[in-house]
């Protein structure tokens, strides 16, 4: 981790001349989708794995930001302001080369930032897409690998779509190489997260409703058979009244119809017989 600077008051420059920012444009369509991809995928509201305050803005982070902005030395990252250098450079290499590979190194190594990052997505310094060097005393050595471990942090190559765009990104990643996803990723998951409820839910609704369906079937079914079993029982109770009793027998048949308790039925079936009179009949159905 880049170590604090600690000055004293009077060993602070004078700013009032310096030239901070001059609102002047330099980097083309992609590399400051490039940049904005690296910058705001760590505010995107995901698990980045930071565990340190930080700001990330250009090539800036592990920094606690000012109360204001506002104010002029901290509108840009002077190092005596924030009280350290930061903790990863990364240059993005241009159609116009810079001094990435030469100078450069030298500068950020004088600054002791521990990590510097170059990013040749158009290969224009011949070589590797991606170089990774780590402070070693005074100067830089090649990394063998693109994990930060002090911020908890990798870089990986990526190959998708980020803004309309698809190519190869360089990304912010968890130890695992996966990408931190941004926000518009973390969208998309929720979204097909609610979706995939959404989906559980209809085919949820779709068992319930076809478990309807079979009870209606079921319960129209057991009405059908009960409705049978009437039909068969009274048949029998106006047959044994006709044996019995003769045509008088059949004065009662309309109330015995009009019976819907199976059981009840079934008892004047079985006693009709035996009754001496049409009375005791209808002690059985009106007790």
């Amino acid at each position: 981790m880049s170590e604090p600077l600690i000055l004293d008051p009077s060993q602070l420059p004078d700013i009032s001349n310096l030239v901070l920012e001059d609102d002047t444009p330099l980097d083309s369509f992609i590399n400051e989708k490039q940049q904005r991809l690296l910058t705001t995928v760590l505010y995107s509201g995901g698990d980045t794995g930071i565990t340190v305050p930080f700001i990330a803005a250009a090539n800036v982070m592990n920094i606690t930001g000012a109360e204001d902005w506002w104010e002029r030395q901290v509108r840009s990252y002077l190092f005596w302001e924030f009280g350290k250098p930061p903790e990863i450079a990364i240059e993005i290499v241009s159609p116009t080369p810079g001094n990435e590979l030469g100078s450069n190194l030298i500068d950020y190594a004088r600054m002791r930032i521990p990590y510097y990052v170059v990013y040749d997505p158009l290969r224009e310094l011949r070589g590797s897409t991606l170089r990774v060097f780590e402070l070693q005393n005074q100067s830089y050595g090649p990394k063998t690998d693109a994990w930060f471990p002090e911020v908890g942090l990798g870089l990986t190559l990526w190959e998708g779509e980020f803004e309309k765009v698809t190519g190869t990104w360089l990304r912010w990643c968890y130890p695992s190489g996966a990408p931190i996803p941004t926000g518009g990723e973390l969208a998309a998951q929720k979204n097909a997260q609610l979706s995939q409820k959404d989906a559980q839910l209809s085919q949820k609704d779709a068992q319930l409703s076809q478990k309807d369906a079979e009870l209606s079937q079921k319960d129209a079914q057991l009405l059908e058979e009960q409705a049978r079993t009437k039909r068969a029982f009274i048949q029998m109770i106006e047959l044994g009244l006709k044996l019995k009793f003769g045509e008088e027998g059949l004065v009662l048949l309309d109330e015995i119809s009009a019976i819907s308790d199976v059981g009840v039925l079934q008892a004047i079936a079985s006693d009709t017989i035996a009754a001496n009179n049409l009375d005791e009949i209808r002690q059985i159905y009106q007790s």
